[in-house]
């Protein structure tokens, strides 16, 4: 299982570092909704480097 995750790169108070956005089942499906939820953010908030979108194995599917 794939994880599209926001990772917060500067503390906020009241969110943890890393926030789970969706899960998929092949990171070819998460990799598409990555590119549209980044493009988006980057377009909504053009100045703010304090936040990376990125698509993980969950850990419990590592090998």
């Amino acid at each position: 299982m794939w994880l599209l995750v926001m990772v917060l790169l500067n503390t906020v108070p009241g969110f943890d570092k890393i926030i789970v956005l969706n899960k998929y089942v092949s990171s070819e499906e998460c990799q598409i909704e990555r590119n549209r939820v980044g493009f988006d953010m980057a377009a909504a908030y053009p100045y703010e480097r304090d936040f990376v979108i990125a698509c993980r194995l969950s850990p419990k599917h590592e090998s």
